[in-house]
């Protein structure tokens, strides 16, 4: 009995139990409850597996990025070493820089910056340099952005932008101490010296001691590939097909009516470059034409240096592009303009033979040092005025490379702002100091005595 009592305690529970089941599932709050509930756990599912995709993508991404990085930047280190750096070299080189060199075409480095607009100051003199870098030395104002491979930044000459600018340009040619210098605030700018001057000329009022300036740069702006923002007077870079017809060819053989001409306003120079000019004078006579007022030279035919072309120049076979300064890489308007953009030869004494190598077209100049004095440069002149076959073999690099006037002068383009604004895009987003600005930057080491 008991037994029986206890089987239908059970039964009446379980029927209890199904009857309050069933009534809840036909509930329309409990259906929508469980729907939500189950909607929700598969959209929980669902985010985390987009999550887990998003990240494979990502990753994806930036791997693929990576390796396109690996390998642009691998091309650019050949295309170096194939003409003639060293892996010391190529390795101080920044991207920028390294690109500057590739073969026309080469696409610009990953821009590492965002797209918010960078200002750049020019601390001081800035309307002082526009007229070589905004006006070219004509009336003119260009635009620095102008065939820039990047184009978000402003320029600013007032003072009062210094707090906020990201870049500040301190030209070293014009400044008479450190303490021209502001006081810095923000430690994420980029704090820029530049020069265009060898290290012997690198302060105009008096001399000065590097040291005083250490710890406060963080960006070298010069002539040499090397800096991390390159501003080099010139470029060579490899061409992707050749000239029609050879037109160097007949301009050379029809222009070419007079044999050597230097034009100079600066009669001085560390390496005594004038004395043998007048050296190489006494064994060419009246071959050797001088423009300006050094040697008594022609001052009436060419007036207005820097600022208007010396057309005078294109009927010369050879320019002797004597620098002031025997130093690294120092390579001016001389031989650029004067000589390469005037169809011919320059006759080379300032960088080394190797730097010349590296950076001018293959076969395309004489030096100074490959002759034991100015009398065997004047017999191998005269000497190839008389065979034209030889002679043309100095431009047939022509075919194969084209030479960059990037300086200003003469009406010629300027890069140095587009490279500024270049380098804030290109340049790893790293912190650097110059703490001694002597090891980057030093007549000492990187210039050498006079040739003669």
């Amino acid at each position: 009995m008991l037994k029986l009592s206890r089987l239908a305690f059970v039964l009446l529970t379980s029927t209890t139990a199904a009857i309050f089941c069933t009534l809840l599932l036909l509930s329309p709050g409990f259906l929508t409850t469980y729907r939500r509930s189950s909607a929700s756990r598969k959209e929980q599912v669902f985010i985390r597996e987009e999550k887990q995709e998003n990240r494979r993508s990502v990753t994806g991404t930036e791997l693929l990025n990576a390796r396109q990085q690996f390998a642009r930047t691998a091309f650019l280190d050949a295309n170096l070493l194939g003409r003639g750096f060293t892996d010391e070299q190529v390795e101080s080189m920044s991207l920028l820089g390294k690109w500057l060199l590739a073969p026309e075409g080469s696409p610009p480095p990953r821009s590492n910056a965002t797209n918010k607009p960078h200002l750049i100051l020019i601390w001081k003199h800035g309307q002082f340099l526009e007229r070589r870098h905004i006006r070219h030395f004509t009336s003119i104002k260009f635009s620095p952005w102008d065939q820039c491979s990047v184009q978000n930044c402003i320029l600013s000459y007032d003072e009062r932008d210094l707090h906020r600018a990201d870049a500040v340009v301190f030209h070293l040619h014009f400044t008479r101490n450190s303490s021209e210098l502001p006081t810095r605030s923000r430690m994420d700018q980029r704090w820029i010296f530049l020069t265009d001057e060898s290290p012997f000329h690198t302060f105009l009022y008096g001399p000065q001691r590097l040291s005083n300036y250490d710890g406060l740069f963080n960006w070298s702006m010069s002539y040499r590939m090397d800096s991390d923002v390159p501003v080099p007077y010139g470029r060579t870079i490899r061409i992707s097909g050749n000239f029609p017809a050879k037109h160097w060819n007949t301009n050379v053989r029809t222009s070419k009516t007079k044999l050597v001409v230097i034009m100079g306003s600066n009669c001085g120079g560390r390496n005594e470059r004038w004395s043998y000019v007048k050296a190489l004078k006494l064994s060419l006579h009246g071959d050797l034409d001088v423009i300006g007022k050094c040697l008594d030279g022609n001052r009436t035919i060419c007036p207005g240096h820097f600022d208007r072309d010396c057309a005078a120049l294109e009927s010369y076979k050879f320019y002797l592009s004597l620098e002031n300064s025997n130093c690294r890489e120092y390579l001016t308007e001389k031989v650029f303009w004067n000589a390469y953009r005037k169809f011919a030869v320059p006759i080379i004494m300032g960088a080394s033979r190797q730097d010349c190598r590296r950076l001018l077209p293959p076969r395309s100049f004489l030096h100074v040092d490959d002759f034991a004095d100015a009398n065997a440069l004047a017999d191998y002149i005269r000497y190839l005025d008389r065979d034209d076959e030889r002679y043309l073999e100095y431009h047939e690099w022509r075919d194969h490379f084209r030479v960059i006037n990037e300086h200003g002068y003469f009406g010629s383009v300027s890069r140095h702002y587009c490279r500024i604004c270049e380098a804030l895009h290109y340049n790893p987003a790293v912190p650097k100091v110059y703490t001694s600005l002597e090891h980057f930057w030093s007549k000492e080491r990187d210039c050498a005595p006079a040739s003669t």
